[in-house]
């Protein structure tokens, strides 16, 4: 049966953690391995499974408005998902903090698990899956080894202070194996880096007016939700 996603812990030189925030005290497991470097994305978590779409708490299908073309997604993917597998994705349908500029779509793959099993499933299966219900991957900024934290430090820190590549600015970056993982070993094998004071409202987006997103020229919210191309549209 499909979960929630762990909670994942902050890099200790990640500017944004808070008193609340977890940090991984040993990023040995990060060093002399093959990591994939994504950029963290400013939506909301999402799930993709083939009994419902679920937000972060899992209670249920999400109720906000916002959340609409999510589930309209889930229509068009739901035969595609297989059982006790979880597809999961940054939902940047509604502007939180952050506002970007060219989307290329509003589900931004970023982890699938094999909820049966607890494993997580190495980046270049997270990618063929995401290809496989036509939705895109958060953007990957780094693949490759580093040999020490210094060095892991100085490339996320160099990675986090570019502007995102929708436009805007950077929320942060997520540092994770390129091979798969198990549950039990989560919080030694991700980790985040997160930006200084990335919320930049007291009042939370859920209570806020919804302004959505930006998608990229030529795409459209209804397009991207019945997954067709704007050459399917035009031949229609």
């Amino acid at each position: 049966m499909s979960a929630k996603y762990p909670r994942s812990f902050h890099l200790p030189w990640s500017p944004g953690g808070t008193s609340d925030d977890k940090r991984i005290a040993d990023v040995s497991t990060l060093l002399a391995r093959e990591i994939v470097i994504t950029e963290k994305c400013d939506g909301s978590n999402l799930t993709y499974a083939r009994r419902g779409v679920f937000a972060r708490s899992h209670a249920g299908p999400p109720t906000h408005a916002s959340f609409d073309w999510a589930k309209a997604t889930h229509g068009r993917v739901v035969h595609l998902l297989t059982e006790e597998v979880s597809v999961f994705a940054e939902y940047c349908y509604a502007i939180h903090s952050v506002e970007y500029g060219a989307l290329p779509s509003y589900s931004l793959v970023f982890g699938v698990r094999d909820d049966a099993r607890k494993l997580w499933w190495d980046w270049d299966r997270v990618a063929v899956e995401a290809s496989k219900l036509e939705l895109p991957t958060v953007p990957v900024l780094f693949r490759g080894s580093v040999a020490t934290e210094r060095d892991l430090e100085e490339v996320t820190t160099a990675l986090a202070s570019e502007p995102s590549q929708f436009g805007g600015v950077r929320e942060g970056v997520v540092v994770r194996l390129a091979s798969a993982f198990e549950d039990a070993t989560f919080s030694r094998s991700l980790a985040k880096w997160v930006r200084k004071n990335h919320v930049t409202s007291d009042e939370h987006w859920l209570h806020q007016p919804i302004r959505p997103q930006a998608l990229q020229d030529g795409a459209s919210a209804s397009r991207q939700a019945s997954g067709q191309s704007p050459r399917d549209r035009s031949q229609k």
